[in-house]
């Protein structure tokens, strides 16, 4: 009945690589910001929010809306409170910090690296590959500690959903209540309206724009730019490696190489609280005496397992296990779980022999960075000597790359580095840089020239100055136009009439009630419009519900199992709100005067 489940509705580490894919863009966005008092926004129980969070979170929600909805005018960000939103979500950081203290929560390091190694992004055969990922970080110059501090409070939250959702126990009548409601079948019609047909619409005129353009005039700059000399000198060459230096090496970086406890285990979940749900696990377990056993009730594939990532009353009876082993039933949240042991591997350290092909790779890799290092830390002392970049490479006929006139953004991302973009820009014509080093190459730098950041004049801005005026008259256009779509339909039997006559475009469709956009799947409970349309990127979008067709089916054992995760997951996530919301009226928080300056 409910096949899209099975076909898996969203993993945790989906939903995280998908964030992660959006904030890395973020990080374009930010300025270098020391964490003195001065530069502190609020704190929270004694915790700073810094300036440099906030630029963080607020590029990255202006990022989200803009993907939504297109590029935002001033007046319009201003309409969203995106800077109170930015705020909010950063005080709930730390009060969800605060939170996971006080319940003990942790996440551990091999919860960390088996979320990070469970992205398929990553993945080559399904098994993680590490230069994929090292190569993602490079593409878009965002660090590993980066990376992983956004998966930590993913998963954090997670886990604290967890805890405080297990013991909580929902009726088979609560789970067909909340089944019944979230999967009705809606029969909707989207009025669908381009905001470029309401620009159609627009009239536009020299003083219209003039004002607009005086009105708006710090949107219409041209970039701070500067035109750079670059020496470019990558990790490539040929280094000799002995068996003593591999040795070596592995030696030094033995805690590299532990392998944690892990079991491949085959899972058996019988759904149901109570006596009698027990009773029906036991008599499941009766039926099992090998691992073929459990393939004929339907757990065909084992799962590997690291001690880190078991629950405690799992580990301590999976820690003294064999192959071929059966466990259970044991109790676990709204049912028995029956174990299968496919396999168990001790913890131990991995042989040198083992690991001695990887060891060549990094320790070449290693070897060949000392020997580049060590040639531009020697050019470099030359450079000195000879006063300039451009002066060492004429004495010795050496070609240098030179550079078109660059904005900040666009040498942040030619070094992959923020920090080194902004010393370039501080300084001055004329002036070098000590070698920088990237993942792929050092460089070697002077500034050739330099343009100062200027207001554009209306002549210049003008093609923009008109896309933006258009824009943002049209969006009022469509706007008026929902409102008479929505004022005539009452009056007016056959919508489509209407709707044609507007410029909508109609777009009929079946959908269940959970496949709603978040903000109106509570507010469409009866036939008719939405309370309010909706933006997206390029159109305006009205939806209208026609039939409500109810879900009375009896659910099956597995579809109960299936919904009652989504139910506690809800659950989680309103008891989640809550408990930060409680934890808000207690806390001291103090905002101080910097936020307001922003």
């Amino acid at each position: 009945m409910f096949d899209f489940l099975r076909k898996g509705a969203t993993s945790i580490y989906a939903k995280i690589f998908l964030a992660v894919i959006v904030i890395v863009f973020v990080f374009w966005g930010i300025g270098s910001f020391t964490t003195s008092e001065k530069d502190v926004l609020a704190k929270v129980m004694g915790e700073k929010i810094t300036l440099r969070e906030f630029q963080e979170f607020y590029h990255y929600k202006l990022l989200q809306f803009r993907q939504t909805l297109g590029d935002l005018s001033e007046e319009e960000l201003n309409r969203l409170n995106l800077k109170e939103q930015v705020l909010q979500e950063l005080i709930k950081r730390k009060l969800l910090s605060q939170l996971a203290e006080d319940y003990g929560v942790k996440i551990t390091q091999v919860e960390l690296n088996m979320a990070l190694k469970a992205i398929p992004f990553f993945q080559e055969k399904g098994q993680f590959d590490e230069q994929k990922y090292r190569a993602f970080l490079r593409e878009l110059g965002l660090s590993q500690a980066s990376f992983e501090k956004l998966l930590y409070t993913e998963l954090l939250e997670e886990k604290i959903k967890t805890l405080i959702t297990s013991p909580i126990l929902v009726s088979k009548e609560e789970v067909q209540d909340f089944a019944n409601f979230y999967f009705q079948k809606l029969e909707i019609e989207e009025y669908i309206l381009p905001i470029e047909v309401c620009e159609r619409e627009v009239k536009v005129n020299e003083v219209d724009l003039e004002n607009y353009f005086h009105s708006h005039r710090n949107d219409y700059v041209e970039e701070e730019k500067v035109k750079l000399a670059i020496l470019k000198l990558p990790f490539e060459g040929e280094v000799e490696l002995t068996e003593e230096d591999l040795k070596n090496y592995y030696t030094q970086n033995l805690h590299r190489f532990r392998e944690p406890f892990r079991v491949k285990i085959r899972k058996l979940f019988i759904p149901g609280v109570g006596e009698d749900a027990l009773k029906r696990a036991q008599e499941e377990r009766a039926k099992i005496k090998t691992l073929k056993d459990l393939e004929a009730l339907g757990s065909k594939n084992g799962e590997w397992f690291e001690e880190g990532a078991l629950p405690l009353e799992i580990k301590n009876f999976v820690r003294g296990a064999k192959p071929g082993d059966i466990i259970g039933p044991l109790r676990a949240s709204q049912g028995y779980l029956i174990l299968g042991i496919e396999e168990v591997q001790p913890e131990r350290v991995l042989k040198f022999e083992e690991v001695k092909v990887k060891l060549v790779e990094e320790l070449k890799k290693e070897k060949v960075r000392e020997k580049v290092r060590a040639k531009a830390n020697e050019i470099y002392a030359q450079i000195v000597r000879e006063n300039g970049l451009q002066a060492w490479a004429q004495k010795r006929g050496i070609k240098l790359e030179y550079t078109s006139y660059l904005t900040l953004e666009e040498v942040s991302k030619y070094f992959s580095s923020r920090e080194e973009a902004k010393k370039v820009f501080k300084a001055g014509k004329g002036d070098y840089f000590s070698p920088f080093e990237s993942d792929k190459a050092i460089f070697l730098t002077e500034i050739l020239e330099k343009k100062p950041k200027r207001n554009l004049n209306f002549e210049e801005a003008r093609e923009a100055v008109k896309r933006d005026f258009l824009r943002e008259k049209g969006k009022e256009v469509c706007e008026t136009k929902i409102k008479n779509l929505v004022e005539r339909s009452k009056s007016q039997k056959d919508i489509s009439i209407i709707a044609q006559e507007l410029a909508f475009r109609v777009n009929k469709k079946e959908i269940i009630r959970m496949d709603l956009p978040d903000e109106l799947v509570d507010t469409l409970l009866k036939p008719g419009f939405s309370e309010k349309p909706l933006w997206s990127k390029g159109e305006i979008k009205l939806i209208h519900l026609t039939k409500i067709t109810p879900q009375e089916k009896p659910l099956t054992s597995e579809e109960q199992a299936l919904i009652t995760q989504l139910l506690l997951k809800h659950k989680g996530e309103v008891l989640l709100k809550n408990l930060i919301e409680s934890y808000q009226k207690k806390a001291k928080i103090k905002v101080y005067p910097l936020f307001k300056q922003l």
